[in-house]
């Protein structure tokens, strides 16, 4: 498991088409890799989340992240991190 496949879950925030395939594909990852797989690639990838956040570009930088967007991907992370590392997925 790596960021290509955290980056496709974050796209069914905003993407209706990529939400309908969500539960497919949590599924799929759940089934591809380990727990311990998956818990060390979520903290890897989670490392490296926080460090980007704390390389705060200056006041004036054009590309600085506003710290709502910052709120709302760790937010995203976070629910993304508890589908993959849930002990049970059920339907509502």
């Amino acid at each position: 498991m790596n960021s290509r496949e955290v980056h496709k879950i974050e796209a069914a925030f905003h993407h209706r088409a990529f939400a309908q395939e969500l539960p497919r594909f949590i599924s799929e990852v759940r089934r591809m890799f380990t727990p311990e797989e998956i818990a060390a690639q979520l903290t890897r990838i989670g490392h490296e989340r926080n460090e980007k956040d704390e390389d705060v570009p200056g006041e004036d930088d054009l590309l600085r992240e506003s710290p709502a967007n910052i709120v709302e991907r760790a937010r995203q992370f976070m629910t993304i991190k508890e589908l993959l590392t849930a002990t049970a997925l059920g339907t509502s």
